[in-house]
């Protein structure tokens, strides 16, 4: 990975342009020239996978439309197999009344570990509008506008699932929940590119081979944790990407101003 493409990224999401370190991998998948699949087809499809694949479906199904009820708190990280990738941030978010904010820091090398850059930010966004600043470049509050979203859109994904399977739930932070893997199927991960593309957060000429995903949920049916792995090439040399999604403080309500 180049280092001035890790500059140009860094210097996006950490200026917080918006609070989505999805996707850590990029736009330039295989069959990135069909066409997405049609609402209907993707509605048909729906149908089908949660026959086939029962309770699993349920769950995450339940799972998605919890998300964007209420405000949630979100700490999320990001590291890759290769140790060029160290991305931490905070987040809360009222989707409702369509406030956000969060604090982030990022550490980012080239492929051979070279000329790393550290860059620390904060942004808030309020409707359609953010105000980010970051060291570096520094220089204070820039002003912008955005459309926040879900740092995993798991509704939008539902359709594209495959191999869907249970697995042990676990205690997270007090709360006793189930687990669901996941993998996405060719549209699934066409969208999740187009989705990181949308937010200028993909380096180019990578491609994504694969996703897979765990989602813990707890007995109300709100997800409390997503893990990611995401299966990678970038100019021929494989690697993962690991994000790691804790949600937390669901329903404690954020209050945002603007900060200039």
């Amino acid at each position: 990975m180049h280092s001035h493409t890790l500059r140009s990224r860094s210097a996006w999401v950490l200026l917080g342009l918006l609070p989505v370190l999805l996707s850590a991998c990029g736009v330039e998948h295989a069959e990135s020239t069909k066409p997405a699949a049609s609402p209907t087809a993707r509605t048909s499809k729906a149908k089908g996978a949660s026959t086939r694949v029962g309770q699993g479906v349920s769950l995450l199904d339940r799972a998605g439309a919890a998300v964007g009820k209420e405000p949630v708190h979100m700490d999320i990280a990001i590291t890759d197999s290769l140790g060029n990738i160290d991305s931490v941030m905070t987040m809360a978010a009222d989707p409702l009344n369509q406030e956000f904010e969060g604090t982030t820091q990022s550490t980012m090398s080239g492929l051979s570990g070279a000329d790393a850059v550290t860059v620390v930010g904060k942004f808030i966004a309020i409707g359609s509008r953010y105000w980010a600043e970051s060291t570096p470049p520094g220089g204070g509050w820039h002003e912008g506008t955005s459309h926040p979203g879900d740092p995993f859109p798991l509704g939008e994904l539902l359709p594209y699932l495959i191999n869907v399977h249970g697995i042990p739930g676990k205690f997270i932070r007090g709360h006793t929940t189930v687990g669901v893997s996941a993998t996405l199927d060719s549209h699934g991960v066409r969208l999740m590119e187009q989705y990181a593309a949308t937010r200028s957060i993909s380096p180019a000429q990578q491609i994504i081979n694969s996703i897979v995903f765990n989602v813990w949920t707890d007995p109300d049916h709100r997800p409390r944790e997503i893990q990611l792995t995401e299966h990678c090439v970038q100019e021929g040399h494989p690697y993962q990407v690991y994000e790691t999604i804790l949600y937390y403080d669901w329903g404690v309500g954020v209050h945002v101003a603007n900060p200039t």
